[in-house]
Formats: structure tokens, C-alpha cells, sequence
């Protein structure tokens, strides 16, 4: 697992770090710059970059930012020559004690470009406009508690390099984009100004900031780089934690096991409009390993499904009446775990099916999805009825249909742990880094890609996690097992047909446990 910690804990995790190793914090500003130059040297190799120019202001961020400039003059070696220039951003006269030191040992190696006036910020005009141009992003680091505004100094220089560096020039950010806090909740404030990347490259850990979509304009693609932070490495995050495959055990299937060994479950999903939802779910169910899959839907569906999935035991209904509520009944009553929504509709028939299903189901062996939280969310009573350690997989608007608007991504996950906590139960909110909580602790998922945004995708989602459930995982472990597997589906039929290419089908032919 990865952790995720707030800006203030990392301040505290280095000065400990420090301590512990009994080394200096310039060394370990070196150890962290040596890091940032392999990456950055990466991405160059991707480019024909002649060029890199360096922002850098007097805190320690600027000090990474000089160290990996001193690494590039001296270590990176191309057939074409690089030329590095410093514009060094004074915003005051105070400078840390690292950032002296890392000047120190470029200021007769490399340009310095200084400046401390509006005035002077045209010096960067001539080499922002060159081309085979990287600007490396040393301006401010994760420390910073409130926001760069656009009519400060520094707010003009950095609103200067995202207007006037040319289109085709490549920005790597250290850490944050300059201007970005950690835990960022004022993006939305029109008068700021941030560093607009096309890389971040975070330092040991990815920063909560960097994980938010409304930060995705900023921030660019993002990756983290290890600098042996013993204290990070062996810590958990105090604002959540990423997964890892590591994380999770995978049951052993017994040689001599059945299906019953493997689990009966049960699917509540689909109707006459939207047939494909129930279709792709228990595809994608019977692929995650269940041993045996009932499913309960229209009549009208049952055609399509057998021929697609003949595998799965179907059992339908015309009308939502006494018979249809007796066959449903039975089914609940043989099989492991129910998941109830996709496709289902918000008829008053579909109102029953799901209601009976909540009643029903046992603590810990019920997903909720789709059109089932739709039905949940226009009735509060029988939100309150659902069994603990129930799995609920909303997507944001779904999410706030249930719990109210958010402002930001942020809020939505703090209302998410809120909730979770509240009702006892598990809360997947789907999208890039999708968070997965109980109310206590906060998962995020690094697998996935943007062509998973496609019709369908909630639907394998769902199947996978009752496949984990029906077979015997516990809930928590169930919906973040299957989070992470359905995003390694998704990328690897992304590195097969590319992101704009992937449908549902795609995803659960890819699945591996």
C-alpha cells in the first residue's frame, strides 16, 4: 500500500527522517533531487529537448529544482547539446539554508537569470519561446497554506509561463504544480494562480491534491519517485493510502473443489430497455471465478442472455407480482451474495424487487448499483434499512443523489468516509482514482485508465464484486479487490486496442484473479 500524507506530515516525516538517518537535510534534498533527475531524464529521452530552463524561488523546492540542474550539467550525457538556464524568482530576500547550499554549486556553472520585479519577468520571453524546450518547475513545493493570487508578483510570473511558453514545450512540475496546495479545496477561486504541468513528478508519494480531477489541469500526467523516506515507506497515510496488488491475498482454489465451493450467487439486473447492463454483469461475474450464477430479470432479456452467457442460470418475470416476488424469494434464500441495479429501471416494479432484495439480504452479501441507488436515494427509510458492510458503487452524480451536492471532489470524499461511517457500509465512488472507504480508513485505486469511461463499465465493476463476494471475501476486501482488478482489465485492453478504443466486453475478457 501506498501512503497518501498531508502536506503538514510531510514537513514532520522529513525533519524525523532527518533525525533518525543522522544526516543533514541537504543530503536528503540530494537523495530526493537524484530521484527527480532519473525521472526527469526519462521523459527528455521521450523528447529532442535542447533546452531546459529552470524556475526556482528561495525554498527548498527551489533548492530540488537547482540540484537537479547541477545533475543535468553534469551527469546527463546526448548525442545534442543541452543548455541549462536558471531564472531564479526572488520573492524576498529569505532563503533556506538547502536552497543556499544547492546555489552555491551551480552559480559558476550554469546562468542565473534573477528576478524580482514585474518589470523583469519579460527576461524570460526569449527562451520560453524556443523551441525543444522543457521548463523544470522549482517555485514552490507542497508546503505552501494558502493561495499564490494572480495580481502578487509571483502570481504574474507564473500566469506569465503558462501564457507564454509555446504550445509544444514540455513543463515538469516537482512535487505540486507551483501554486497548488495538498490538500487543495479553493480551486474554484478565479483570482489564483497555479503552474499549469504537463508532468508532475511527486516526491516519494503522490499528494492528495494531485489525485482530484479538478486538479487534472494542472498537474498533467503524474508520477512519484522513491527516495527511501524510511518513515513514509513504513507508515500509513493520514489522509488515505493507495493499493497496491501486494496488498491483497488471493484465495487458493482447492483442487478438489466445485461449484459449490466457489459460491452461488445472484444477479437482480436488467429490463426490456436495457438488457445489456444485466448481460455484461453476469459475463463478468462468472469470469471472476463464482462457482454458479443466478440471474433475475424481464422476461424480454432472457433470449439475449442465455444465447450470450449460457452458462448462467436465468430465471425471469414478466410482471413484478406474487410469483415473481416468491421466485426472487427462493433465489435470495440459496445463494451467497446479491447484486441488485444495473439496468433494473426505477418502475414501481423495480421500486419492489430492490426493496425486497435490502430486506432480504444477509449483513455483508449485498452490492447496490445503478437504477438500485437511484431508488435508495428517493427513499430514506429504506436507506436506512440496508444491512451493514452492504457495498454501494455510485458515481458521483449517482453519489449525490443520495447524499446531498459537493463542491469539489474532496468534499465528496469526505462526505463519502461521513456516510460510510454513518450507515455501516462500504462506499465505492467510481471514476480516475477511485476511492473506496468503510468510514474509517480511505483507499485510493491507481489502475484504470480514461477509456474505461464508456458505456457498461459500472456493470463489469458490479459483477466482479459479486463474484468476490459470493465467494466468501470479506466486503471491504471484496470491493477493493475488485475496484483494483477492473482497472487492470481496463489497462491492458487499453495497451491492447488503445484508450479510445476499449468497451465493456473488452474489460472482462482481460480479467485475470
Amino acid at each position: 500500500m501506498i501512503p497518501i500524507f498531508s502536506a503538514s506530515n510531510v514537513k514532520t516525516l522529513d525533519s524525523q527522517e532527518i533525525a533518525i538517518e543522522g544526516i543533514t537535510s541537504f543530503e536528503l534534498m540530494h537523495r530526493a533531487s537524484s530521484a527527480l533527475y532519473s525521472k526527469l531524464t526519462e521523459l527528455l529521452a521521450a523528447t529532442d529537448v535542447h533546452t531546459v530552463a529552470i524556475l526556482a524561488s528561495g525554498g527548498n523546492n527551489g533548492g530540488d529544482a537547482l540540484c537537479v540542474a547541477d545533475m543535468l550539467r553534469v551527469e546527463h550525457k546526448t548525442s545534442r547539446p543541452l543548455e541549462i538556464v536558471i531564472f531564479y524568482i526572488k520573492v524576498s530576500d529569505r532563503q533556506t539554508s538547502d536552497f543556499i547550499q544547492a546555489y552555491d554549486k551551480v552559480k559558476n556553472y550554469i546562468k542565473i537569470v534573477e528576478i524580482s520585479t514585474v518589470d523583469g519577468i519579460e527576461k524570460m520571453h526569449p527562451i520560453l519561446k524556443r523551441e525543444n524546450l522543457c521548463v523544470v518547475d522549482g517555485l514552490l513545493g507542497s508546503g505552501i497554506n494558502r493561495v499564490v493570487k494572480k495580481d502578487s508578483f509571483l502570481g504574474q510570473v507564473v500566469d506569465y509561463v503558462n501564457e507564454m511558453r509555446r504550445e509544444d514545450s514540455m513543463l515538469v512540475s516537482i512535487d505540486l504544480p507551483s501554486g497548488l496546495m495538498g490538500e487543495d479545496r479553493e480551486l474554484a477561486d478565479s483570482t489564483r494562480s497555479i503552474i499549469r504541468a504537463d508532468h508532475t513528478i511527486c516526491l516519494q508519494y503522490p499528494k492528495l491534491s494531485t489525485l482530484m480531477p479538478e486538479s487534472e489541469r494542472y498537474v498533467g500526467d503524474m508520477d512519484w519517485v522513491d527516495f527511501d523516506m524510511r518513515l513514509m515507506k513504513e507508515g500509513s497515510g493520514d489522509v488515505g493510502n493507495m493499493l497496491q496488488f501486494s496488498d491483497f491475498t488471493i484465495k487458493r482454489r482447492p483442487k478438489h473443489g466445485h461449484k459449490g465451493t466457489f459460491g452461488k450467487g445472484l444477479f437482480v439486473a436488467g429490463s426490456r430497455e436495457m438488457p445489456g447492463a444485466c448481460m455484461l454483469g453476469s459475463k463478468a461475474a462468472m469470469r471472476s471465478g463464482l462457482g454458479l450464477l443466478y440471474v433475475f430479470t424481464h422476461k424480454e432479456v432472457k433470449p439475449y442472455l442465455i444465447n450470450y452467457l449460457p452458462e448462467a442460470i436465468c430465471k425471469s418475470y414478466d410482471a413484478v407480482d406474487a410469483n415473481a416476488l416468491d421466485t426472487l424469494s427462493q433465489l435470495l434464500a440459496m445463494t451467497d451474495a446479491v447484486a441488485v441495479g444495473p439496468g433494473l429501471g426505477t418502475t414501481d416494479g423495480s421500486k419492489t424487487l430492490v426493496k425486497m432484495v435490502v430486506s432480504a439480504a444477509s449483513e455483508g452479501k449485498l452490492l447496490l448499483d445503478a437504477d438500485a441507488l437511484n431508488i435508495v436515494a428517493a427513499d430514506n427509510k429504506l436507506m436506512e434499512s440496508i444491512p451493514s458492510n452492504t457495498i454501494i458503487t455510485p458515481h458521483p452524480a449517482e453519489f449525490q443523489r443520495l447524499f446531498g451536492k459537493c463542491a469539489n471532489r474532496m468534499e465528496m470524499i469526505d462526505k463519502q468516509m461521513e456516510m460510510a461511517k454513518k450507515h455501516n457500509i462500504i462506499i465505492v465512488l467510481k471514476g480516475a482514482y477511485t476511492t473506496i472507504t468503510d468510514g474509517n480508513t480511505l483507499f485510493f485505486n491507481p489502475t484504470g485508465n480514461s477509456g474505461m469511461a464508456t458505456a457498461g463499465s459500472g456493470d463489469v465493476l458490479s459483477g466482479i464484486i459479486l463474484s468476490l463476494l459470493t465467494q466468501g471475501y470479506a466486503p471491504y476486501e471484496a470491493a477493493k479487490l475488485g475496484v483494483y482488478l477492473h482497472g487492470m482489465a481496463g489497462d491492458v485492453a487499453a495497451a491492447k486496442r488503445g484508450e479510445s478504443s476499449i468497451i465493456a466486453s473488452d474489460m472482462i475478457d482481460e480479467l485475470r484473479i
